[in-house]
């Protein structure tokens, strides 16, 4: 075992972003095992059974499996100021919209952007059905982003900025010509363009090698 926190993610994971942002921006430094999600190593099943990203195992044997738990472990390793202030002034509305995207959000995202995998389920209707469903919940995001503020809360990412904005940026990628031309959202679509250009987000996209038993390891979270 490791003397230090091992996190095993996959780069592209949005769950799996939101632990990384936090632990980067924390400057805790983790062993990175980089996976693929349709072949995961026995080891991390060992680990997780339910073999899904993030997960995070502590050198005393401790493990985090939800990237919300991540998040706040992070946070309170490490007290970022304006992270954990308008988490503490926004709890009600950040508990909210976190437990929207992770549920309802994703649930249409994935038969939006995945439409072909759920097309023998019952209650699968089209992609732009599934489209339109996450762009209501967007629209309520849409009224927090008029406030003059670059992020959701004040001109710094908040906890709940990191949180769901990994899950707009796959319902960009879901059909980029739409989001960037028709998405009537232009708050949203400037908050996640935003979001791409950010400095930490671009830290944490960065490729590394797939994690194998044998290669050198990976370090990251500290600059």
């Amino acid at each position: 075992m490791s003397n230090l926190p091992i996190l095993y993610s996959f780069r592209r994971c949005p769950y799996a972003m939101r632990a990384r942002i936090a632990i980067k921006l924390c400057k805790i430094k983790v062993e990175l095992r980089e996976v693929l999600l349709k072949k995961i190593p026995v080891e991390m099943s060992k680990i997780s059974p339910k073999s899904t990203v993030p997960v995070l195992i502590f050198p005393n044997g401790k493990v985090l499996e939800e990237s919300i738990d991540i998040m706040n472990w992070a946070f309170n390793k490490r007290n970022i100021d304006y992270i954990n202030n308008s988490k503490n002034k926004n709890q009600e509305t950040i508990k909210r919209f976190i437990t929207k995207f992770d549920t309802k959000f994703k649930y249409h995202l994935d038969r939006y952007k995945y439409y072909t995998r759920y097309i023998a389920e019952n209650d699968i209707k089209t992609p732009e059905y599934h489209r339109e469903e996450c762009l209501k919940i967007l629209f309520e995001i849409e009224t927090l982003l008029e406030n003059n503020s670059l992020w959701l809360f004040d001109n710094k990412p908040s906890y709940l900025d990191i949180a769901i904005l990994p899950f707009v940026r796959q319902y960009r990628i879901a059909d980029m010509n739409w989001f960037d031309n028709e998405m009537p959202l232009s708050n949203i679509r400037e908050w996640l363009n935003r979001f791409l250009v950010w400095d930490t987000f671009e830290k944490i996209m960065i490729k590394n090698p797939l994690w194998k038993n044998s290669q050198t390891k990976i370090y990251f979270g500290q600059d």
